[in-house]
């Protein structure tokens, strides 16, 4: 199958399926700035991607769409995927190939040793990092490092930030890419503008509920904080939501803790103050991006990932629970002043961050 316009490439992909968060959000946006291009983009997944375009191909994974988790599905995946993957680049006459994790990227290494088809990685998160601070077995935390490995051995690499791949290139000795560059996620132009702030603060916690998050922590910091100063909203679901309703429960904080569930992105930053970001480790946060370009003031983790896209006066100390509670409290003095200089502080950083991401996407892979 070969593309009808000039200059233009057969490109293949594979994801196993759909799911909520900032990771899907930006792997369809690239499919979609490659199909706007002008670029025929096949995919190999457990379940249909929701993109509708007469150039966008979906090749289904024999699985039940409702058992894609356990050793038996990412066994058989892991099997199966590679000889699929090196078939459709056969049969679809693919001319390039990108991968969103070393996952994937190992999958399609067949397909460019075989057919010699120029693969791209982009790395949005450490998934090492992720083993670790769920606590992992060593057995598979190396046993993933060398999967790792050999996903990126000889290929392009676009990681997300400087710290991250610095990570990932120390941790292989031999198996390097052949190029690594950085592609930091962009802020979305927005037309949001300053919102009025009265007591109590709005403060909230955006994501995954899960121990990289670290929201357990924030927990802790609000202990002391009364409902009359500030209100912390938990946008998200995931593993630690149960963990986190009981302590909420346990502290007595029903009054100022409340858990959101899975909302929109758009319904989220009109009533948010303030976003608080206390993450052990990141790939590129959404949540603090999408706060910059909506004009919330932000809170986070002093982690690389975040020193790299948010200004000192936004960062602070791992484990400080006391740090974080006087400055919560600080703002609360003051908020509309307070988090305004925030913001302001802010600026700076977000304007570095907006550029035509989907333009630099396309020019990566092709």
């Amino acid at each position: 199958m070969l593309p009808d316009k000039p200059n233009t490439f057969c490109i293949l992909t594979c994801y196993y399926r759909p799911k909520p968060g900032g990771f899907c959000k930006r792997l369809f946006r690239g499919i979609n700035a490659l199909l706007d291009a002008g670029h025929t983009v096949h995919y190999l997944a457990v379940v249909p991607f929701p993109i509708e375009h007469p150039n966008c191909h979906f090749h289904r994974f024999p699985w039940p769409e409702e058992r894609t988790s356990g050793y038996l599905f990412w066994g058989c995946f892991h099997l199966l995927a590679p000889l699929m993957l090196l078939w459709l680049g056969f049969r679809c006459r693919i001319d390039r190939a990108f991968a969103f994790g070393h996952t994937y990227a190992l999958f399609l290494q067949p397909l460019r040793l075989v057919k010699r088809v120029p693969l791209v990685l982009f790395a949005h998160g450490d998934t090492l990092a992720k083993h670790r601070t769920t606590d992992r077995s060593e057995t598979l935390i190396n046993f993933e490092q060398y999967l790792e490995g050999m996903g990126i051995a000889g290929i392009k690499v676009y990681g997300v930030s400087n710290s991250l791949i610095q990570r990932i290139n120390a941790r292989h000795k031999y198996l390097q890419p052949s190029e690594c560059r950085v592609l930091r996620n962009d802020i979305e132009q927005s037309s949001a503008q300053e919102r009025k702030t009265s007591l109590p603060l709005k403060t909230a916690c955006v994501g995954l509920l899960e121990r990289g998050k670290n929201q357990r922590f924030i927990l802790d910091v609000f202990e002391e904080i009364t409902a009359k100063e500030a209100q912390l909203y938990l946008y998200g679901v995931g593993p630690d939501e149960e963990l986190l309703r009981d302590m909420a429960q346990e502290k007595n904080m029903i009054d100022r803790v409340h858990f959101m569930g899975w909302v929109q992105s758009e319904r989220i930053w009109p009533e948010v103050d303030l976003l608080l970001m206390p993450s052990l480790h990141e790939g590129a946060p959404l949540a603090v991006l999408e706060a910059l370009g909506n004009k919330v003031a932000v809170l986070a983790s002093d982690i690389p990932e975040h020193a790299e896209i948010l200004p000192e006066k936004c960062l602070l100390p791992l484990g400080n629970a006391t740090g974080w509670r006087s400055r919560i409290l600080f703002l609360a003095e003051e908020p509309e002043a307070r988090l305004r200089e925030l913001i302001e502080e802010q600026r700076v950083a977000a304007e570095a961050l907006r550029f035509d991401w989907d333009k630099e996407f396309v020019r990566c892979v092709v």
